[in-house]
């Protein structure tokens, strides 16, 4: 059998920008890892126009089996883009896997975005939170996601909005973790507040902080969170919307998809035009040198001043040589 291949799964929209967005989002994360990376769907994306998608329709999970399948391919690696643990990972996925009836090839899933503590989503967060003009001083954070049926995802958000209220030194009633939605019956409540709750809570200025990670009908411009916020929030109050996790002004998310992956990163290239710069600071350093020596023997400097030459020289061609090597890597 061949090899593996590695598939970047988000849970589908039927919104193009999604589909879009994942597969700008795979070839980074590929080029980090210096690997194809195919972007796949849970569901929904097949049924997009593929007018929409450049031409190209979108793949779902289920067909990705049976081509993985079809060609051979010994593992499927997925690299999860959830925020924790979802039952699409845990148990949706492996089930149409099972059905595939994939024989010997195996089913590596790789840990979602909070992975073992969150560090990595947090620092994201953090960065969203100022780029979306969050007042410290003023401003209440309500970190909204999906709202999710597995209890163990609600636990990831919770626990990041208690991180950063430890890291932004706010009090906990100042970082408040919200569901977008949730089902009903009160086997669900745990992900309350929900978002139009806890904006009618707020008497101060609110910055929304969303823990989506692409665009759709629930997130980005006009979406459901948008709406709510317009609805429901009081007339008095400002509110602010950060951008989403799959930020392009940042780029942390390839990154940390990457890290999270335990995959091998692909090694830097070696940079050779520090050589010919080297070489040549070195050069000019030991002709300044021996210039300044002979000075010094026919009288015309002194040892301490021949000293601070050389000193001064060896600063100046090093200070010459980075500015050298600079401006040819731009």
């Amino acid at each position: 059998m061949a090899a593996t291949r590695i598939l970047l799964v988000d849970n589908g929209s039927f919104q193009p920008a999604a589909t879009l967005q994942l597969r700008l989002l795979s070839k980074e994360v590929g080029r980090l890892l210096d690997q194809v990376v195919h972007p796949v769907s849970v569901l929904h994306s097949h049924k997009v126009d593929p007018a929409l998608l450049d031409g190209q329709p979108a793949v779902i999970f289920e067909h990705a089996v049976r081509q993985a399948k079809a060609d051979g391919i010994a593992e499927l690696i997925i690299l999860p883009l959830f925020i924790g643990p979802s039952r699409a990972i845990t148990e949706y996925l492996p089930q149409v896997f099972a059905d595939a009836q994939a024989g010997e090839m195996k089913l590596t899933i790789k840990p979602t975005l909070y992975g073992e503590n969150g560090d990595g989503l947090r620092q994201i967060l953090t960065e969203n939170l100022y780029e979306a003009g969050w007042d410290p001083d003023l401003d209440t954070i309500l970190l909204c996601d999906h709202g999710s049926p597995a209890p163990e995802v609600t636990v990831c958000r919770n626990a990041l909005a208690h991180d950063l209220a430890k890291e932004l030194n706010l009090p906990a009633e100042r970082v408040i973790a919200c569901s977008m939605e949730r089902r009903e019956g009160p086997e669900y409540a745990f992900n309350e507040p929900l978002l139009e709750t806890a904006l009618r809570g707020c008497n101060s200025n609110v910055t929304i902080l969303m823990l989506f990670v692409l665009p759709g009908r629930h997130a980005g411009p006009g979406g459901d969170v948008e709406t709510i916020a317009k609805a429901h929030a009081p007339q008095s109050i400002q509110v602010r919307i950060s951008p989403l996790l799959n930020n392009p002004k940042h780029g942390l998310l390839p990154e940390l998809i990457a890290q999270q992956s335990g995959l091998p990163l692909r090694k830097p290239p070696h940079d050779w035009r520090v050589w010919p710069v080297g070489c040549f600071v070195l050069f000019a350093i030991l002709i300044a040198g021996s210039m300044t020596v002979e000075l010094v023997e026919r009288g015309f400097l002194d040892d301490l001043t021949g000293q601070i030459a050389i000193g001064a020289a060896t600063v100046f061609f090093i200070a010459l040589g980075y500015i050298i090597f600079a401006s040819r890597r731009r």
